[in-house]
Order: C-alpha cells, then structure tokens, then sequence
C-alpha cells in the first residue's frame, strides 16, 4: 500500500506538477477522516476478533465480524452520498489559492464517491491477517496498487485527466482487489462466519469503536495536526514552502513501507497471544518487531542523510533554487523516523493489550498537544527549517513522557506489573519451549524430554508423563497426518507454569487438524494413549485454527 503510496505521490508531482502534490498534501488530513469508519471498525473489530479467537469464543469473533462489515458499508455509503454538495465547501476549509482549490476539489470529489470501495478494504484486510489469510490481505492491497500505478499513467498522462485520473486511478485499484475476498469466502481454513445477530450488533459495533480509540484518536489528530500545518505553513511561509514540505511529508511514507507493515501485525498476532496468555510468545514477537523495523527505519534514515536531493528530486522537487533548503529540511526530517515508529509501536501494542489511556496519550502527545506549539514556535525563528526540526523533537518528547507516566502509574499500582511490555511474570520466570522439524523420529523423543523438565520441577510423576505421553502422540500425529507436500514442517510445543497451574501450547504450520476431537484405535491407545488420558486430567483442553496454524492448548 505504502511503495503504491510513494510511487503515486512522484507520478502526480513529475506528470501534473508540485502544485499538484501540495494539493494531495492539503486534501489529505479530509481523506484521512473519510476513511475513520473503516480504519477504526477493522482495527478495533479484529484486535478483540483476535483475542476472542486466542479465548476460543470463535461465535463472538464471528459476531463481531459481521457487524463491522454492516457499519462499515452503512457509514460509508453514506458519506459518498453526499459528494455532490459538500465537495467544494471541504476544499475551501483547507485552502484559498483558486489553482490549488482547483487540484483538491476535483481530488476530493472521486475520493468520496469511492468512499465505499475504500472502507471495505481497510476493513476486510484487518480481518483477513486474523482469519488465517494475511496472504490474502498482502495480495488485496499488492492488486490493488498495481493496478492504480498503470491506471495514474494511462489516466494521468494519456487520457489527460489530470487530479481526477489520479483520484480515479486508486478507486479503480482498490475495486479490483476486492476480488481476494472471493477466496476468502470459499476458503476452507476461515473461523470467522458471516452471522445475522440482529441488535446485538450494536455492542459489537459499540466496543470496536472502543477498543479503536487510540486509532480514531490518531487519524484525528493527524488530520487535524496535517490541516493546521498546512495552513500555517501556505499562509505564512508561502507556497514555495509549502512545495518543500509537501515533499517532506510525503517522504514519510516511505518509513511506513518499511515499518509500518512490521509494527501493524501487533493487533493480530499479539491479540491471539494475549487471549492465550502466551506471555512469552509475546515477548519474543515484540523484540522481533522491534529489532526488524528498527533496523530497517535506520537504513532508511542513513539513505536520506546521504542522498536528500536526490530524494527531492524524485518527487518532482526541478527547482534549482529550492533544492539545496529542501535537501537540508529532508535530512533534519529523516531523523524523525526512528522516534516514529517507536512511537507507532507503543501505540498498537498499547492498544492491543487493552491499555487504551497509554496509546491514546502517546497519540495525542505525538501529533497535537506537542507537535502544533513547537511548529510554531520554531517556524518563527528558523521558517521551514524549524517546521521539519518540530517533528522528531515532538516525536521524541513524546516517548519520554508517556514512559515516565507508564512507570509513574506503575509505581501506585494503577497500572499492571513491571516493564514496557506491561504483562505478568510468571511465578518461575522459564519454560520448556522448542521448535521441530515434523517427523515422527524427531516427537518421539520429545516425552523424555518433557516428563525431565516435569521432573526437574517437582511435578508429581504421574502428571509428568501424561504431558510427556500426550505431546508425543500430538507431534506423531501432527507429523504422520498433518503434512501432505507442504514445505513448511515445523511444530512449536511450549510449557510453561503459574502456581499450581501449567499450560502446554502445541502449534502447527500443518493442515487442520483438532486433536480434541481425534479418536485412537485400540492398539495406538494402547501404544500412546496421552490424548485419552490428558483429556481426564486436564483442566481445559481447546483447539482453534488461528494465525494459519493449528493451535492446541491444554490447562492442567
């Protein structure tokens, strides 16, 4: 979405002109409210989808699901209703320079009449990354922004319609990706249903926009935060200067094509780790999402100190006289970029872990009570080169407040446990968790394994080897059933205890395959039976297929 982003961003500002691109930079905090219906139901319905699936309450997820896609379509037909007669009143609130005007009217209009396209597919694809298919989501936003790049040429350069062919183009690209939802309808390894639930869809709908506030809070006050700025910035730096941060700000998005992709999967994946109560699951994943998109953003950064001209360039940037302040402005702006996805990363894992007040006052920090003061402020002593020096210094003050409100609130037991991450410490701080290749060679020595580590604990031996016995049969089974050509071949098993309680978790990248429903033949009950007995101690004993793998959980 992001690389569509950045490629359609050079096409309007090489083919129609700068001008052109300070008019998406204008039109951009109202397309971003235009689309609040379905950001906000697909993130808040799919994080609580998630946790519900990690729960096993899968008629909730499904619940919920529905009445996301009904409010979404309502909300936003809606909204393209009304394109006829609002359209020029919604320009004339972000500028007055009759060219520009111009460029955003006839931006704005097929954005609002593409208003339902739009919300489907952020709604769905929310869903799709929870229901087993990111895949499918991948392809949905990959066909879609292909389509829209051939279509800005064909529309742009050869058909000559200038704002409105490239409007059109991202309409007409977004339509044609809506074709994923055909395979997603018919695939076999969907959990979430489509159900009629009558008015309880109003609770559902009710509690995604609660879980989604840190979002509508953040497309709000980037919205409002882009509209001020832009409007400071046109009227009292110029329009010159305005081409330069128009520019600037753009150039973000190549740090959401880098990051932002990793840092978004956190309502998904921690959402079901969260409902499981994988604690450790998720620390491992938030350390990889931290040590991936930090490494990524820092090349970034690196590319933008060397080569800031070029960079400006590539958005349309020929004027020779502006060139040498916008390449400054460009390299004051990309420090900015680690601080953001820093900050990105507090508010989705915030978010998903239900802590809303952490990530909604990072959000308002980040984008408003900080950022519009120190804009000003600076843009009063250094003009443009002050705007581009308020976003890391916001960025970064941001950080250090909500962290110090974080362990403050911690502190007076306001808020629960220790550290960032905010989650319990298990009363032993280990687990016996591995990783094999499926085969029936490499479970059979997994019993001995487990039933050691029981052992080492002081688990009663009876215990001990029902987990060590059941693991085994699962992994055979798995390994023996659940692999048909496939070339992934792995199963996770984790054990880990609270107190008195211990919780094994089995994973597999295989076919569906729900142990708690498997039923032994006289000789393997013979042979293994754990199944048959783990179902006699356990305390729980579940199955979901979440995450495109099957996911077992016993509580005993």
């Amino acid at each position: 979405m992001h690389m569509g982003s950045v490629v359609d961003a050079v096409i309007v500002g090489n083919l129609i002109g700068v001008d052109a691109l300070s008019a998406v930079t204008l039109a951009s905090p109202i397309i971003q409210v235009l689309h609040l219906p379905g950001l906000i139901l697909g993130l808040g319905g799919a994080t609580l989808a998630a946790i519900w699936l990690g729960e096993r309450k899968i008629k909730d997820a499904s619940d919920m699901f529905s009445a996301c896609v009904i409010a979404g379509i309502i909300f936003s037909c809606i909204g393209a209703l009304t394109a006829f007669w609002i359209n020029a009143p919604l320009a004339s609130m972000v500028v007055d320079d009759p060219k520009l005007m111009a460029f955003v009217e006839e931006y704005l209009f097929i954005n609002l009449l593409g208003l339902p396209i739009m919300t489907l597919t952020f709604l769905t694809c929310e869903f799709l990354s929870v229901d087993n298919h990111p895949d499918l989501g991948a392809w949905m936003f990959s066909i879609a922004e292909a389509v829209n790049i051939v279509f800005d040429i064909v529309l742009v350069k050869f058909a000559g319609m200038g704002m409105e062919g490239a409007a059109a183009a991202t309409i007409i690209g977004y339509a044609c990706g809506l074709v994923t939802l055909i395979f997603y309808a018919r695939s076999n390894d969907r959990m979430l249903k489509f159900r009629f639930s009558g008015v309880a869809w109003l609770k559902d709908i009710f509690n995604a926009l609660k879980v989604g506030t840190p979002r509508v809070s953040l497309e709000l006050m980037q919205a409002l935060q882009i509209f001020v700025l832009n409007t400071a910035v046109l009227k009292i730096l110029g329009v010159e200067a305005m081409e330069i941060y128009a520019v600037c700000s753009n150039t973000l998005i190549m740090a959401e094509l880098l990051a932002g992709g990793i840092i978004s999967v956190i309502p998904n994946i921690c959402g079901v780790l969260f409902g499981e109560k994988d604690y450790f699951g998720i620390r491992r994943l938030m350390k990889k999402v931290l040590e991936l998109s930090g490494i990524l953003i820092s090349i970034l950064t690196v590319i933008f100190l060397i080569f800031p001209e070029e960079i400006a360039k590539l958005f349309g940037l020929e004027n020779e006289e502006l060139l040498p302040t916008a390449a400054v402005c460009l390299q004051i702006y990309s420090l900015s970029f680690v601080l953001y996805v820093f900050n990105s990363f507090l508010q989705h894992y915030y978010q998903t872990i239900l802590e809303t007040f952490l990530a909604t006052l990072d959000t308002i920090l980040e984008f408003f009570v900080l950022l519009i003061p120190i804009t000003f402020l600076l843009m009063h002593y250094y003009g443009i080169y002050g705007v581009c020096a308020a976003v890391p210094i916001s960025e970064l003050l941001a950080i250090i407040i909500v962290e110090a409100t974080r362990k403050f609130l911690q502190e007076r037991g306001k808020l629960p446990q220790e550290g960032l991450l905010m989650i319990p410490k298990p009363e032993h701080d280990d687990s016996f968790d591995t990783t094999i290749e499926a085969g029936e060679k490499n479970a059979v020595g997994l019993s001995e394994k487990i039933i050691n580590y029981c052992r080492a604990r002081n688990v009663n031996e009876h215990t001990a080897y029902v987990l060590g016995l059941a693991v085994e049969e699962i992994a055979v089974n798995i390994s023996r059933y659940g692999y048909e050509n496939a070339k992934k071949k792995f199963i996770d098993i984790n054990l880990s205890h609270d107190g008195e309680q211990w919780i094994l978790r089995i994973r597999d990248d295989g076919i569906p395959f729900d142990p708690t429903q498997y039923q032994t033949d006289e000789e393997e009950q013979f042979l293994l039976g754990g199944i048959t007995m783990v179902r006699q101690l356990a305390k729980n004993f579940t199955y979901t297929r979440v995450l495109n793998m099957n996911n077992t959980i016993i509580e005993i």
